[in-house]
């Protein structure tokens, strides 16, 4: 079923077993998570699916732009994300108020946000979220099993080799690590 947000912009539920939406939802996932570790240095919060969410692309002209994961039981926004050659177009905007207008309390974003996902809370009078200290150690485990795993098998100049920090982590194989990160997530809800 899709939600008609504007002419040519519609929210559509995210189907698993469909190759595309799969494939699709795979990409905006890594490309959420290599973004993020640019912006905040490691892995950052949400989930594009589990078993509590509800998720639905943002498609404009047909076109996957963008998805959004709603935790329905705690009324939240987990992870909303617009590709970058889809933003300034006003689509985020659209989805959350859609989704407050048909929730029955008003619509929260999970934190900690993005500068955007602060600035659209705001505009939009949307509430803040915390997370759960189980979801809080969910993304610790998570941050230190990738951390333990690029230590272990990196070659490049994290090592201290060309100048680098060999205290920091090694961004080619951190990204690497985001890529098989963002399969398991997906995988495991396929």
């Amino acid at each position: 079923m899709a939600m008609q947000l504007a002419e040519n912009v519609t929210l559509e539920g995210y189907v698993s077993s469909k190759g595309s939406d799969l494939a699709s939802l795979k990409e905006m996932y890594t490309d959420y998570l290599i973004e993020e570790h640019e912006r905040i240095g490691e892995l950052a919060f949400g989930s594009p699916v589990a078993d509590y969410l509800v998720t639905s692309f943002i498609r404009r002209d047909g076109a996957n732009a963008g998805f959004v994961s709603l935790d329905w039981g705690r009324r939240s926004v987990e992870l909303i994300y617009v590709r970058p050659e889809h933003r300034g177009q006003g689509l985020a905007k659209l989805a959350l108020t859609e989704l407050d207008r048909i929730c029955p309390t008003t619509l929260a974003l999970k934190t900690p946000l993005s500068p955007g996902g602060e600035a659209l809370c705001t505009e939009l009078g949307l509430g803040r979220a915390d997370n759960f200290p189980d979801e809080e150690a969910k993304n610790e485990e998570a941050l230190r099993i990738i951390g333990e795993g690029i230590k272990g098998t990196c070659q490049h100049k994290s090592k201290g080799r060309r100048g680098g920090d060999p205290r920091k982590l090694c961004k080619r194989c951190y990204h690497k690590a985001l890529r098989r990160y963002a399969d398991a997530v997906i995988a495991k809800f396929a």
